[in-house]
């Protein structure tokens, strides 16, 4: 086994390997996050491999096109779909930073926002810029499948994509992935805030289930505008509340990421330093992914920064640097 999966990689060219190590370590981490029994995440691993193994050269004629909000969702699409679907996913947060001018908001993001500027450069502009073109040039004639879910970033990006397609001829179908993964006969205990939480083969149901449903023109408009709205807006941190996206403070999470980090330092820490990165971990699970972590790390290397911690290490990243709370009042920097 070993030696055929050497031979498989030795095979696929530089760019083909990176997307499927990618995707591989993007489900590993979804796959991690919502606690899917070891079994599971083995198996989803060796089905993988297997379609790596059996790749066929690449197709130039497709029945549908999906387009979805982020890589996570796009690489478990081209799993779980069959091969006259092509996908287009996107790398983005609309959720936060401002929306209105393109280099501001780049300017935003790598100001505050801690991604390597190498990676800044490749994932966001050549990537971003990789699926526009991909989107400009989708025949008029072939259905669009725009892919979305109960969370701010997905509500505010398929209504970016229907902007982008206001003029096409295109039929739309919109997918809410969470609605569609609720009316499964599937236990209730999880409830998908991410169409990128949800395993392939189920993506492929609700696609299934949801397909005929075609986006009426006056309601493709309507979305169209609502991003025109969105743009307008001066907010840097957008939630998904109450069936529709709200603008709220930089600060909104604040308090509860500080109790949060003074529980962790107790439980994990005996009060010592505690690494961000298991901060931020258990905010992010505390608050079901409502939040995405590059935020919460923004967060609480802002309040370090304004006092309420002490700080070690360099925080180019939450897995470089570690911190405790101070004594508001006996504790000085």
């Amino acid at each position: 086994m070993l030696e055929k999966l050497k031979e498989m990689i030795e095979q696929l060219s530089e760019k083909d390997a990176k997307t499927w190590l990618r995707l591989t370590l993007l489900r590993l981490d979804q796959l991690t996050k919502i606690d899917v029994p070891k079994e599971d995440i083995i198996e989803e691993i060796q089905h993988i491999v297997q379609i790596i193994d059996h790749q066929p050269p690449p197709r130039t004629n497709y029945d549908m096109i999906h387009i979805a909000g982020s890589e996570s969702t796009a690489g478990s699409l081209k799993v779980g779909l069959e091969r006259n679907h092509k996908v287009i996913g996107f790398w983005e947060m609309f959720d936060i930073g401002p929306l209105g001018d393109s280099s501001t908001r780049q300017e935003w993001l790598q100001d505050h926002i801690n991604i390597f500027e190498d990676f800044f450069e490749e994932e966001f502009t050549s990537k971003f810029k990789k699926a526009i073109e991909e989107l400009n040039h989708i025949p008029p004639h072939i259905p669009v499948i725009l892919w979305t879910a109960d969370n701010a970033h997905e509500q505010i990006f398929h209504r970016y994509i229907l902007h982008h397609l206001r003029n096409s001829d295109n039929e739309v179908v919109l997918i809410n992935a969470t609605k569609g993964y609720g009316n499964l006969p599937l236990s209730k205990h999880f409830v998908p805030a991410h169409s990128g939480e949800i395993m392939p083969e189920t993506l492929k149901v609700i696609f299934e289930n949801e397909s005929e449903n075609i986006l009426p023109i006056n309601a493709r408009n309507q979305l169209s505008d609502e991003w025109l709205q969105l743009k307008g807006t001066k907010d840097l941190l957008r939630i998904w509340k109450n069936e529709e996206i709200q603008g709220v403070p930089e600060e909104y999470i604040d308090q509860e990421l500080l109790h949060c980090a003074q529980k962790v330092q107790r439980d994990f820490a005996e009060n010592d330093f505690v690494k961000a990165a298991r901060i931020i971990g258990e905010m992010h699970g505390q608050l079901e992914g409502e939040f995405n972590t590059a935020f919460l790390e923004y967060r609480l290397r802002t309040l370090a920064f304004e006092g309420y911690f002490k700080i070690k290490g360099i925080p180019k990243s939450m897995r470089h640097y570690s911190v405790r709370l101070k004594d508001r009042e006996g504790e000085h920097a």
